[in-house]
C-alpha cells in the first residue's frame, strides 16, 4: 500500500507502508484487548483463596508410596513425584498523554505534536522463575507545521496522523537452561538471555535509559540517524562486573527491510548493576559495524552516496563510550552524562560528543539539565550553495537548558507526570542557518 505524504523539507515524497507494519500494529491491540484487567468484587478474593488453600493443603500430598516386586513397604520405598510447573503470565498496561509545541526563532508558526497511546509489558513465569517478557509501546500521533527537533528526527518523513511503535521485543530469560545441567544452569544464571524484536542499538547509555518521552536525547539518532532497530541476539552477565549486549541487526532503522543490506553487529560491554548501586556509576565500550540504510545520510553527503553499495546502502564504523555518574547532593541528585564515538560512514569520518548534567531536587518535583551536543562529519566538498545561503559545514552543534516541573515522579519511572520549557541554542548548523528554538511539553505516564 502507498500513501501519499507531503515533504517537511525535501519537498514531495511517497511512504510505503508495509504490510509487517500493518500486522504489527494488529498484533499489539489483539494482546492489549485479551490482556485487560477484570476486578472481581473483592479486589483480595485470589490471594485470601491462596491462602485459605496453603493452610488446608496436605504438605506430603506429593509424596507416594511404591512397593517395589519382592520388598516390603516403608521408607525405602517412598518416591517423591514432582508436579508440572504451572505457567502463569503477568500484563501491566499503562496509557501515555503527550503534548509538545515548539517555536523557531524567525518561523512562521509553531510546531506542534499531540498523541496518546499506551504500553504492555507481559511477563511470563512459572512456580520457580520468571522465564520471558514481551514489551511493545504504541501511540497515535499528530503533527502539524512540522519543524525538526532533537526528540523528533523521524517525524520529518510522516504523515499529519501517524501510528508509531516504539519498543516492541520479546525477551527469553537464560535461553540455553534445556540445553544444560542443573549444574551449569546455577553456574551460568543470568548469563544468557535472547532479545528478539526493536530496542535500542547497543551503542551508547541508551539500552540503560528510555528516553523515548523526553525531549532531551542522547546521540544514537543523529549518529547513526536511528536509535532504535530490529534485531536479534543475547544479553546478560559477561562477570560479577560486567555486562554485555550483543546483536545482529538489521540496520533499517523504524521499517524492519531487509533490501539487501548486510545488517550491523553490535557489542556493547558495560559496567553490572553492582557499581550503580554501590557507587552510582554506569558506562561501557561498544562496537558496531556493518551496513545500514539511512536516506538523511546519503543526502548529507555526496562523498558517502557515490561510495555506498548500489548508492543505499552504507557501509558503517563506530566505536563508543559511554559514562554516567550519579551522587546525591545538598540540594537533591546530580547526574553527569558523557557519550563520545569515533568512526567512519564509507570514507566520512564522524565524531560525536554528548556532555550532559542533570540536578534533581530533593523532593523529585523540580528538575534542571544542561546539554551541549556536537556531530561531526567531514563530508568534503559539497553542492553548490543556495545565493545567500551559507556554506555548508562539517558539524551540527548544540546548547540545551531545560527546567521541568514535576507534578508526579515516582522512583520506578511507573507513574509520570511533568510540564517541561527546553531551550535549544543551536551552535552549528550543517544546512541552514543556527537559530533558537524553544518547546513546551507536557507529558503524563500512568
Amino acid at each position: 500500500m502507498t500513501f501519499p505524504v507531503h515533504g517537511r523539507m525535501f519537498g514531495r515524497m511517497e511512504r510505503r507502508i508495509s504490510m509487517w507494519n500493518v500486522l504489527i500494529m494488529f498484533l499489539f491491540f489483539a494482546l492489549l484487548l485479551q490482556t485487560m484487567p477484570v476486578y472481581a468484587e473483592n479486589p483480595f478474593a485470589d490471594l485470601e483463596n491462596g491462602i485459605a488453600a496453603s493452610t488446608t493443603k496436605d504438605p506430603f500430598a506429593d509424596l507416594s508410596v511404591k512397593n517395589s516386586p519382592g520388598t516390603a513397604s516403608g521408607p525405602a520405598a517412598v518416591e517423591t513425584t514432582t508436579p508440572a510447573r504451572a505457567r502463569r503470565t503477568r500484563t501491566f498496561l499503562r496509557q501515555e498523554l503527550y503534548d509538545q509545541v515548539s517555536w523557531r526563532e524567525g518561523g512562521d508558526e509553531p510546531y506542534r505534536r499531540l498523541s496518546y497511546g499506551g504500553e504492555v509489558l507481559q511477563r511470563f513465569s512459572d512456580d520457580v522463575k520468571t522465564w520471558g517478557s514481551f514489551d511493545a509501546q504504541v501511540r497515535l500521533v499528530h503533527r502539524a507545521a512540522y519543524l525538526p527537533t532533537l526528540n523528533d528526527a523521524e517525524g520529518e518523513s510522516r504523515s499529519d496522523w501517524f501510528l508509531e511503535y516504539h519498543n516492541l521485543y520479546f525477551d527469553r530469560f537464560n535461553a540455553l537452561d534445556a540445553f544444560l545441567s542443573p549444574e551449569a544452569r546455577a553456574k551460568n544464571l543470568g548469563k544468557f538471555n535472547v532479545r528478539l524484536g526493536r530496542f535500542y542499538l547497543p551503542s551508547g547509555l541508551n539500552l540503560q535509559t528510555d528516553t523515548h518521552g523526553t525531549l532531551l536525547q542522547l546521540s544514537n539518532e543523529r549518529n547513526f540517524g536511528f536509535e532504535r532497530d530490529w534485531y536479534a541476539g543475547f544479553w546478560g552477565a559477561l562477570t560479577h562486573d560486567l555486562n554485555y549486549d550483543l546483536y545482529a541487526m538489521a540496520g533499517s532503522g523504524y521499517d524492519l527491510r531487509l533490501e539487501g543490506q548486510k545488517g550491523l553487529l553490535g557489542l556493547r560491554v558495560s559496567l553490572a548493576g553492582k557499581y550503580l548501586y554501590d557507587k552510582g556509576w554506569e558506562g561501557g565500550v561498544s562496537i558496531v559495524t556493518g551496513e545500514r540504510i539511512s536516506e538523511h545520510t546519503l543526502m548529507r553527503s555526496p562523498r558517502v552516496a557515490a561510495l555506498a553499495d548500489g548508492g543505499r546502502f552504507i557501509e558503517t564504523r563506530r566505536i563508543g563510550l559511554d559514562a554516567r555518574h550519579t551522587k546525591p547532593v545538598s540540594r537533591g541528585t546530580m547526574t553527569y552524562t558523557g557519550e563520545w564515538t569515533a568512526g567512519r560512514d564509507e570514507e566520512d569520518t564522524i565524531y560525536t560528543q554528548l556532555y550532559q548534567m542533570d540536578l534533581l531536587r530533593r523532593d523529585r518535583r523540580l528538575g534542571y539539565a544542561l546539554q551541549y551536543r556536537r556531530f561531526f562529519q567531514d563530508i568534503g566538498a559539497g553542492p553548490m550553495p543556495a545565493m545567500g545561503a551559507p556554506d555548508p559545514g562539517n558539524a551540527d552543534a548544540s546548547l540545551i537548558g531545560e527546567v521541568t516541573w514535576y507534578f508526579r515522579n515516582d522512583i520506578g519511572n511507573s507513574n509520570l507526570h511533568w510540564l517541561k520549557l527546553n531551550v535549544e541554542h543551536q551552535l552549528e548548523r550543517q544546512t541552514g542557518r543556527p537559530a533558537l528554538v524553544t518547546t513546551l511539553q507536557y507529558y503524563r505516564y500512568w
